[in-house]
């Protein structure tokens, strides 16, 4: 016969030809030892981070199958739609059936910063009279910068230049170029020109008549 998970107590009885009985008991020990077998779903692809916290992240369900049980419980230590920190986290899902026997699997989330941030340029200064051979000193304005996020990852973005305001520009069009560089150094940059110009005559002083 098959026997439930469980203890079944089976009664045997004897009846001799007068119609006389005996009985005994004995019990019949069915267990369930084995764990459920759970195999995970494919870890998702990396989620870009749209705030300094992370990223919601949604992941497909595992599943598991049982000898004893028909519908096995799963559960996550972090759940499906949870914002997840910048970096890796390791999900585990865990299987249990009703007799207490357990089963994991985990795999990895990831949540990175890999969008630069917006930067925009200063209006050009206008062009600078030459003060002497080596070109003019230009001040020019700040560029600006802003994150990748509907909160932006980063709140103070890092802004280089490759020629430093007040510096001396040379005669002619110099190519200023502004990087934006955010914690994760993901660069974006602008560009603008810084003029020069000799528009002054020059002065001549002609000797005494002979």
């Amino acid at each position: 016969s098959t026997f439930a998970i469980g203890t079944t107590t089976v009664t045997a009885t004897a009846t001799d030809d007068s119609g006389n009985t005996d009985t005994c008991t004995f019990n019949v020990v069915v267990a369930d030892t084995a764990s459920p077998t759970i195999t995970c779903a494919t870890a998702p692809g990396t989620a870009e981070a749209t705030s300094p916290s992370g990223a919601a992240v949604s992941y497909d369900a595992a599943t598991a199958t049982d000898t004893g049980d028909d519908d096995v419980a799963i559960t996550y230590d972090v759940a499906s739609g949870s914002t997840y920190a910048i970096g890796t986290t390791t999900v585990t899902a865990t299987a249990t059936d009703d007799s207490g026997n357990t089963d994991t699997c985990t795999f990895d989330v990831t949540v990175a910063d890999a969008t630069g941030p917006t930067v925009t340029c200063p209006s050009a200064p206008a062009t600078t009279e030459a003060t002497s051979p080596s070109g003019a000193a230009v001040s020019y304005d700040a560029a600006s910068a802003t994150d990748a996020g509907a909160t932006p990852v980063d709140s103070d973005v890092a802004i280089t230049y490759s020629a430093a305001s007040d510096s001396t520009f040379a005669i002619g069009t110099t190519t200023v170029t502004a990087t934006a560089t955010d914690n994760y150094s993901n660069p974006s940059t602008c560009t603008f020109d810084v003029v020069v110009a000799d528009t002054a005559s020059p002065t001549i002083t002609c000797a005494t008549a002979p």
